[in-house]
């Protein structure tokens, strides 16, 4: 019997590198040695075989090789880690007993996930052949908007009466093994409504006979099934909860959402923000090296028309002040270290600024006390480099005069700086618009355009030109 070696990297894989076996897998594909593949895949994790098929940049690669993995149990697990676009086009083209099988093993948010997004004829073929229980959960999560809380709850979660004993709720805990409760138990009343929760350790500890309403917790944090997933996101985190329960406009529970649900959600928003927040297309799923370069060309000019017109207004600045920048042409040698430093800060304040805004802990009602805080910071950083810089052109220059008007225009322009970055995405989230927008061109066009100004009229004003 011949042996089959998979190359793993005996050291630390570098930043950027795949595995060994990523590439191996790939030859073998090649190659058409499907039987020796599928045994491979058979052993690897199913995180490993994930980390290859999303690494392809065929859709038809990856669905051959994930169809080469045979128990039904690990590719399931294998399609949980998949990405989004390979999950839809396995499902679509693999058969149809196959898919069912797949899904039925899936929990029942990633299933329903996963149907919903397929074409509405695939998608209506795959639930007729499910079975009548399993129709009715997707049926369930399906009913709710695809960024809501709804529509990627887990129903199947643990939950008791709050009538019975911490004895029997233990007892009900060892015979619901397969349901996704987490470390927390939760409370209803005789009409389903969740009216607490408690932890596992809690009913370890009480004694037997005492009633879980008296040791529960009654200040339960939940989500409506209408709340955003991004919302939901938001309590996880600034909480630390591991799931957050969700709740019908009755207070009826309807499901959970465990932390690692919303981590698919926080990742997807971060990714927006940063793409939004230097110009980009925040729907784009396409590789950039797929892409075309019309299409990347076409997504990102709009967004450099602002800079470009904050250009020429620098320029049409630096006109009109060219008598004092003549008679003080050392002006000129700091105008890089003094717009560049204004900018750094800017792009600074601005992420702080749109991240806090993102994750809940900044609101539009902090604005005075975060304008407060950054301009306070915004003049010690700026006295720092004012004089440091000062130094510089009183050393070289030999200037008093020089050293005052460069020290002063960066301190200025690196506080007011702070002070537009900070501003600009809550006046943006003020009225309505995403306040990412306001974290890049936008707030560097008009840090650059102010500094020129500034940084001009101080010196033509000392000069006294």
């Amino acid at each position: 019997m011949s042996m089959i070696v998979v190359d793993e990297p005996q050291t630390p894989m570098e930043a950027g590198h795949s595995p060994m076996y990523v590439e191996t897998i790939r030859r073998l594909y090649i190659k058409g040695a499907n039987a020796q593949l599928s045994r491979i895949l058979a052993k690897l994790l199913p995180g490993d075989i994930a980390l290859v098929i999303n690494s392809s940049e065929d859709v038809e690669e990856a669905a051959d090789i994930f169809n080469l993995i045979t128990d039904f149990q690990h590719a399931g697990e294998t399609l949980q880690e998949v990405n989004e676009d390979f999950q839809i086009h396995i499902i679509s083209v693999c058969g149809l007993d196959r898919a069912v099988a797949i899904l039925e093993g899936l929990p029942p948010d990633t299933r329903g996930h996963i149907i919903g997004k397929l074409n509405p004829e695939v998608g209506q073929h795959l639930m007729n052949a499910l079975d009548r229980e399993t129709q009715k959960e997707v049926q369930t999560l399906l009913q709710y908007l695809p960024d809501t809380a709804g529509h990627i709850m887990n129903s199947q979660f643990f939950a008791i009466q709050e009538t019975v004993t911490a004895k029997e709720a233990l007892e009900a805990v060892r015979g619901m093994a397969d349901h996704e409760f987490v470390f927390y138990v939760y409370v209803l009343d005789e009409h389903q409504r969740l009216t607490g929760v408690s932890s596992l350790r809690r009913l370890l500890l009480t004694k037997p006979d005492r009633l879980v309403r008296d040791i529960m917790d009654d200040r339960v944090h939940t989500v409506n099934v209408d709340t955003p997933q991004t919302e939901a996101a938001k309590l996880v985190t600034e909480m630390d909860l591991m799931a957050v329960p969700v709740v019908n406009d009755q207070g009826v529970m309807r499901g959970i959402i465990t932390v690692d649900d919303l981590i698919h959600v926080i990742q997807r928003a971060d990714t927006e923000s940063m793409l939004k927040s230097v110009g980009a297309d925040s729907e784009h799923k396409m590789s950039i090296l797929s892409e075309a370069i019309t299409s990347v060309a076409r997504t990102r000019l709009p967004w450099l028309i602002a800079p470009f017109f904050g250009g020429l207004s620098a320029a049409w600045i630096l006109g009109m002040f060219e008598d004092t920048m003549s008679k003080v042409i050392q002006l000129s040698f700091f105008m890089p270290m003094i717009f560049g430093m204004a900018g750094n800060v800017g792009s600074q304040t601005a992420v702080v600024a749109v991240r806090g805004l993102a994750t809940g802990v900044i609101k539009v009602s902090d604005y005075f006390a975060l304008l407060f805080k950054e301009t306070q910071t915004g003049i010690l950083i700026g006295l720092f480099y004012g004089l440091c810089l000062s130094g510089y052109a009183l050393v070289v220059f030999k200037s008093t005069t020089l050293a005052f008007v460069v020290g002063i225009s960066i301190l200025s322009n690196i506080t007011y700086a702070g002070v537009i970055a900070s501003s600009l995405p809550l006046l943006l989230q003020k009225l309505g618009h995403d306040p990412a927008v306001g974290g890049g061109p936008y707030v560097l066009t008009t840090v650059d355009v102010l500094g020129v100004i500034n940084y001009l009229l101080i010196a033509t004003l000392v000069y006294g030109l």
